[in-house]
């Protein structure tokens, strides 16, 4: 999947570079971006809703069910500030990026209109990355720190993409957890994102 975003990503790139797309579509640009995101966050939510053992799995969730999205937000936070310092990122601007926690569909395309396309394809990449690296290091973060900090690296995506890794290499309970820290990423992002924007 992410090699058919990327894909897309540099076609429509390419396109608009060399002029293949109409006027009308450039010029609707914004406002298709705009329900676009607007019908992905009804879609996800609608399927949060959907599920009855999700919800069942939110209520009956223990401690580390807050305890590990808290920690994570906080360490996303306090990177993306420190990367401020050693890139050329403003500080707002790094924590807008990171403020995604791996939601790259979502915080690309709302930096994106803020901010203009560079930032936005940085909080892409940055996002994508997050994802890619958590899939390679789950095994080693279980071996040497536990099952819940495995959870930790894959932000929103510990609901869906991530969530099959969790599960195999750290077990079930972590995949719980992992599940609810990815809903109250997901859900959080929407607010942390134009909060630094």
């Amino acid at each position: 999947m992410i090699i058919v975003m990327m894909i897309a990503i540099l076609a429509g790139a390419s396109a608009a570079y060399l002029g293949f797309l109409p006027e009308q579509v450039l010029n609707l640009s914004g406002s298709l971006t705009d329900w676009s995101l607007i019908l992905l966050l009804f879609l996800i939510g609608f399927d949060i809703g959907n599920n009855k053992q999700s919800m069942k799995t939110l209520m009956s969730a223990d401690r580390f069910t807050v305890l590990v999205p808290v920690g994570t937000i906080l360490g996303t936070l306090f990177g993306g500030y420190v990367v401020s310092f050693i890139t050329v990122l403003a500080p707002k601007d790094a924590l807008a990026i990171a403020s995604g926690f791996g939601w790259y569909s979502f915080s690309a395309v709302m930096i994106a209109q803020v901010k203009g396309s560079d930032l936005g394809a940085i909080a892409f990449l940055s996002n994508v990355f997050r994802e890619t690296i958590t899939l390679l290091c789950v095994p080693f973060v279980v071996k040497y720190f536990g099952a819940y900090a495995a959870v930790a690296p894959g932000g929103a995506t510990t609901m869906d993409v991530t969530l099959p890794v969790i599960e195999k290499y750290a077990g079930k309970r972590a995949a719980i957890v992992g599940f609810v820290h990815g809903v109250i990423l997901s859900a959080l992002a929407p607010v942390f994102v134009p909060l630094f924007l």
